[in-house]
């Protein structure tokens, strides 16, 4: 209690009413805790915040503030389906946030495992942990952006949890956006609709808005506002290095982590403006619509059934003019991006050969044909690169060259071009083999469940795959249960984390945290061989092969067609 509260009270006389200074602490005590701040209530699970629409309820977990299942922008359906997220409108009265929302519309498989209950384009919601007191310094706000295509995923998935982090001082935050046909569908009609002309990019514009209610609503749960990282793996990756890239993010975020990708890579990942409103223009005519109008009025399961035909994925982020004025590459290439401090990286094996040739054998033939299937002209430059004459080496050829054309490369020119501008870059290969599933989990569930997730630990154990640092980088090895840890995975996910809570508290993973001895991680410094941080054990900082770069290059001079 401040001094001039201590005053106040005592400079009331006992000759006055008692019930006086009791209301007096009670107005004082409601006073502190509705001014945007959070309050634990003493021997209760129950924890309240005062944001700008209202008095939220949470829960505190493990002596940790959990708010799950905020509202972040007006719900995007009926008439505001294919529009840019609206604002909020005030509630009265506590709303509970203590379940996950529904997760965006989506047709995911049993690779996905969700802790949210149903599936709505009523989606944009986002979920809060922190152990930031009252009265605290404010804690620096890490806002992780979920991967899976575009088409997939949720942050309520067990690999997001916000616990651990938020144990380190970090506020954690995982969030909603419109994915698939949803959140990317372009179309001259739609670009109409606004003052700027643009389409598609509504699940990044959902993030944008995210951003924007983060920024200035976190105070209430012991957040800095001007200290917000923002991450993601996978298409969370490209988001971030969209949002690097996007004048609408400007000013709100002062960090980055980027995991296994970016949009740096080519032009398979985004498309053109002129591109993506054809493919909205035959999408439409595909649903027998008359107009945007109609789409609107199609029911969101009959919506999604449609989409799935075809290429799921053909729905993808777009130069629209608005969100993106021209491609991110584009951009990096000029030094028009926002310099903040980067943290970035991939992991060893990232694509499996099996995924390379599509489930057809290893062999030099079937290599060959990949490669002249995906570079066309130039595939015998590209052969130069990734020589085959044996299943064997066909077998490591098919994961290196898969590796670098789907995840490699587009990272590794993220923290190329970056370190150009002078902003301090951090880069990493996650080399730690997984252990693989469970017998539990592998057994769980009907006779061709089994032998898919059979195949798949075949694939993955023994392997640093796609996606496979996440609960490492995030310390949430005892959250995901389907996986047999080991010892040395815990080693290096302490390690890991300790890195990562390192740069988010002070822009570089190497001041913070003493709890473990860490290497020092060398800034990427432009136009010199690259030293970057091999994380396993043990972890080593190593420096770029000259054939290793000799690749990336050659990718760089090649031009995809979108």
């Amino acid at each position: 209690m401040s001094l001039l509260i201590f005053v106040t009270l005592m400079n009331i006389s006992a000759k006055h009413d008692y019930i006086l200074k009791v209301s007096i602490i009670i107005l004082i005590l409601f006073n502190i805790f509705s001014n945007k701040s959070y309050a634990q209530l003493q021997k209760s699970s129950v924890v309240y915040a005062t944001v700008n629409e209202g008095r939220l309820e949470g829960k505190i977990q493990n002596d940790v503030f959990v708010f799950k299942g905020v509202p972040y922008a007006a719900p995007p359906i009926g008439p505001l389906r294919w529009k840019a997220p609206q604002p909020l409108t005030k509630w009265s009265g506590v709303r509970k946030a203590i379940e996950f929302s529904a997760r965006p519309v989506q047709k995911s498989g049993i690779l996905y495992e969700f802790r949210s209950e149903n599936m709505s384009e009523d989606c944009l919601y986002l979920n809060i942990w922190s152990t930031a007191k009252p009265n605290e310094k404010p804690h620096p706000v890490y806002v992780f952006i979920h991967g899976g295509s575009f088409i997939h995923g949720d942050g309520s998935q067990p690999a997001y949890d916000g616990e651990s982090m938020a144990k380190k001082g970090i506020v954690y935050i995982s969030i909603n956006y419109r994915l698939g046909v949803f959140g990317f569908l372009a179309h001259p009609d739609l670009a109409k609709e606004n003052q700027f002309g643009a389409s598609g990019n509504y699940g990044l514009l959902d993030q944008v808005a995210a951003l924007k209610w983060i920024r200035e609503n976190i105070a209430a749960f012991g957040g800095d506002p001007n200290r917000i990282t923002i991450g993601g793996e996978s298409v969370g990756a490209q988001s971030v290095s969209a949002h690097m890239a996007s004048p609408l993010s400007k000013g709100l975020f002062s960090a980055a982590i980027a995991q296994s990708s970016s949009l740096l890579d080519s032009r398979r990942l985004i498309k053109s403006k002129e591109s993506s409103e054809k493919m909205g223009i035959d999408f439409v005519a595909l649903t027998k619509s008359e107009s945007i109008a109609e789409m609107r009025a199609i029911d969101e399961k009959r919506l999604l059934k449609i989409a799935s035909k075809g290429d799921p994925r053909r729905f993808k982020p777009t130069v629209d003019g608005y969100f993106l004025p021209k491609f991110p590459t584009e951009v990096f290439e000029a030094g028009e991006q926002i310099k903040v401090p980067l943290l970035v990286g991939w992991n060893a094996d990232e694509v499996p050969s099996l995924a390379f040739y599509r489930l057809k054998r290893a062999t030099p033939e079937n290599f060959y044909k990949r490669v002249r299937k995906i570079y066309g002209e130039d595939a015998a430059e590209v052969l130069k690169y990734y020589p085959v004459t044996t299943k064997e080496q066909a077998k490591i050829a098919g994961a290196k060259l898969g590796s670098d054309w789907l995840i490699n490369f587009g990272t590794w020119r993220l923290a190329e071009l970056h370190a150009k501008s002078n902003a301090p870059v951090y880069r990493y290969l996650f080399d730690q083999p997984h252990p693989g599933l469970t017998a539990r989990t592998i057994n769980d569930g009907n006779f061709f469940q089994v032998l898919l997730k059979k195949m798949i630990n075949k694939a993955i154990t023994g392997s640093a795959f796609h996606a496979a640092e996440i609960e490492y980088a995030l310390g949430n090895l005892d959250v995901q249960r389907n996986y047999a840890w080991k010892q040395e995975d815990y080693k290096v996910s302490q390690q890991m984390q300790a890195y990562f809570s390192n740069f988010i508290h002070n822009n570089n993973p190497n001041l913070g945290s003493k709890e473990i001895n860490l290497i020092n991680w060398p800034k990427q410094k432009a136009g010199v061989k690259q030293e970057y941080l091999r994380i396993g054990l043990p972890s080593k900082v190593e420096v770029e092969l000259d054939t290793t770069r000799n690749r990336y290059l050659l990718l760089q001079r090649i031009k995809f067609a979108e």
